[in-house]
């Protein structure tokens, strides 16, 4: 099986039913009563002694599963010049979402020892390059130039957020030298920018077979991002804790792109 290139808003002769679907918005209500459902109960319902071994497990099962269903659709496309190696990419990257959940755990809960900084980071960071590795797979074999509007969103929008973060934090009266503030800087700008060039994709499938797939693929990248922003300044405070709501975010994040892989998968 042989990749060609293709023109994102090509439609072939025959177009199965299931590329010109719309949404399915209960997929989204399922995940939203799933996430909140289970925010209540772990704060609430589940004894204090046991949330943080429940939060933990949850959290290495989400992206494990994401990553396992990834590795599904590799094998749809072994051999292709570049689905199977971007899909390979997207895969490892939520695989290392797993090991860094089980790095943070043994230092949390097995050793209660600080997690925040930790080996565990490591695993979280290689996400976004490995999600940027994937982006510009899809984007530079359905649309090789970029155009100008294009290349000024994914410069200025990081910037934007940036300044806005830094904004926050310094009006929080966290120091500008402090080491916690430049470490998040590196992670909220790494994950905008995985965001800004999502958006760019999504630009540029809107009309395609793949449009639907791509939009709800940016939807989970925001939920991620909107998480990592909000945990970065959490912990400029040591304000997080592992029943935090901020969790729902990345919970969230994680089932939306899963759902968009599905879709996907169903497309191409």
């Amino acid at each position: 099986m042989e990749d060609k290139e293709l023109d994102p808003n090509e439609i072939p002769e025959v177009v199965p039913e299931k590329i010109t679907s719309s949404f399915n918005y209960k997929a989204f209500v399922g995940i939203a009563i799933l996430v909140i459902s289970f925010h209540i109960g772990i704060n609430y319902f589940i004894p204090e002694d046991y949330s943080d071994t429940a939060v933990s497990i949850f959290s290495m099962f989400v992206p494990l599963a994401l990553a396992i269903i990834g590795f599904t659709v590799v094998r749809n496309y072994h051999g292709t010049a570049v689905f199977g190696r971007a899909y390979l990419a997207l895969s490892i990257g939520y695989l290392s979402i797993f090991f860094a959940e089980v790095t943070y755990a043994v230092y949390d809960i097995v050793y209660n020892i600080e997690p925040y900084p930790s080996i565990a980071d490591i695993f979280f960071f290689l996400l976004y390059p490995l999600l940027l590795t994937y982006l510009f797979m899809n984007i530079r074999f359905f649309s090789p130039k970029l155009g100008n509007k294009s290349k000024i969103w994914i410069i200025l929008m990081p910037i934007l957020v940036l300044i806005g973060y830094s904004l926050v934090s310094i009006s929080q009266d966290v120091g500008v030298l402090e080491f916690d503030f430049y470490y998040g800087v590196i992670f909220v700008y790494t994950a905008t920018l995985t965001l800004a060039v999502a958006v760019v994709g999504a630009s540029i499938f809107k009309q395609g077979v793949i449009g639907k797939a791509w939009l709800i693929l940016v939807i989970g990248i925001l939920l991620n991002n909107i998480g990592d922003i909000w945990y970065y300044n959490l912990e400029l405070f040591g304000e997080y804790d592992l029943v935090h709501p901020v969790n729902m975010f990345w919970y969230s994040g994680y089932l939306v792109v899963m759902y968009a892989l599905l879709k996907h998968k169903k497309t191409l």
